[in-house]
C-alpha cells in the first residue's frame, strides 16, 4: 500500500490500477495554474540507480541526450538499435560514477528491460559494462511532483528561510526541507517550474501535509498530471502506450532530447536513414 494512501483517502481520491490516484473528489481544472502550484504523488514511477566505474560510459552509450556533469539532470531519449523510441526518462547524475533514471510513463518496464539488456552486451568476448551495479530504488523514497508558477516560492519557504538556494533548472541536489533530508531535482521545462522531490518515507506524510497547507498548492491525480505533461512536454503523449513508436531526429533535437553525435545506441538508425512517424 502506498505510504500516502490514507492521505489520499482523506482528500476523496478516486483510485485506478495499483492504487494510483486518478483524481481527487474536490479536484478542479488546474491544468493552466495561472498563479499556483500542483502537488502529485508519483511514487509508482520506475526508478533505477546504476553505479560503478563503467557508469559514465554506459550513460553515454544508452542515453541520447546531453552528457551530464555530477549534479545535473535532464530528460533524455533512449533508443533501440534502429532508432525507435524506447522511452524518454529523467536521467540524473548523482555522483562521478552514479546515475538515477526515473520514468513515470507507461514505458518504464520496457526501459528497465532494455537497459538490463544493454548492460549485459558483449563484443568479441568483452563485456564493457559487466561490473556496473544496478539497483531498483523506487521504494527507497516517496516521490512527489510540485509544479507551477508558485512552486519555487513554496519550496523556498523550506530551505533555511530562503537563505539556501533551490536547485537551478537542470540540477539535482540534496536539500533540507524544514530539516527533512530530501533529494530535489529541477529538470528544465521551458518557462515552467517542475520539481521532483524524493522524500524519506518516514517524513512523507509530514511534508505532504505541510505542502498542502499553502493556499497556492492543490493536489492533483494522474489524469490532470498527464494533461499538464502533455501541454508542457508534447513528446510525453507518445509514451502512454508500449506500442512501437519513433520520433524524428528533428523533433528529438528541438526538444533537447538527443545530442548531435553518433556515440549512442540508435544514432545510426535515427540519423542515418529517412525518417517518419509511425
Amino acid at each position: 500500500m502506498p505510504v500516502l494512501y490514507h492521505e489520499h483517502l482523506l482528500l476523496g481520491a478516486k483510485f485506478g490500477d495499483n492504487s494510483i490516484v486518478e483524481r481527487y473528489g474536490s479536484e478542479t481544472n488546474t491544468s493552466l495554474m495561472p498563479t499556483g502550484a500542483v502537488l502529485a504523488d508519483v511514487s509508482d514511477m520506475s526508478m533505477l540507480l546504476f553505479a560503478g566505474d563503467p557508469a559514465p560510459s554506459f550513460a553515454t552509450t544508452a542515453f541520447a541526450g546531453s552528457l551530464l556533469k555530477a549534479g545535473e539532470c535532464s530528460f533524455q531519449a533512449v533508443l533501440s538499435g534502429d532508432g525507435s523510441l524506447v522511452s524518454i526518462p529523467l536521467l540524473a547524475r548523482t555522483g562521478a560514477s552514479e546515475y538515477v533514471v526515473a520514468d513515470l510513463s507507461a514505458r518504464g518496464d520496457v526501459l528497465d528491460g532494455w537497459l538490463s539488456f544493454l548492460s549485459a552486451v558483449e563484443h568479441e568476448g568483452v563485456a564493457p559494462f559487466a561490473s556496473i551495479e544496478t539497483e531498483d530504488v523506487a521504494g527507497t523514497h516517496v516521490a512527489l511532483v510540485l509544479a507551477g508558477p508558485a512552486a519555487a516560492y513554496v519550496l523556498g519557504d523550506y530551505v533555511s528561510g530562503g537563505r539556501v538556494a533551490l536547485p537551478a533548472p537542470g540540477k539535482i541536489e540534496q536539500c533540507l526541507l524544514d530539516r527533512i533530508p530530501c533529494i530535489v531535482a529541477h529538470p528544465y521545462v521551458h518557462e515552467f517550474d517542475v520539481y521532483l522531490l524524493l522524500v524519506p518515507p518516514v517524513h512523507a506524510v509530514q511534508l505532504w501535509r505541510s505542502l498542502l497547507s499553502f493556499t497556492e498548492v492543490s493536489p492533483i491525480g494522474r489524469t490532470s498530471l498527464r494533461h499538464i505533461a502533455h501541454s508542457k512536454l508534447p513528446w510525453s503523449q507518445r509514451l502512454q502506450t508500449t506500442d512501437a513508436t519513433r520520433l524524428t531526429s528533428e523533433d528529438l533535437a528541438s526538444a533537447n532530447l538527443v545530442r548531435n553525435a553518433q556515440d549512442f545506441v540508435g544514432a545510426r538508425g535515427l540519423f542515418g536513414k529517412a525518417e517518419g512517424r509511425s
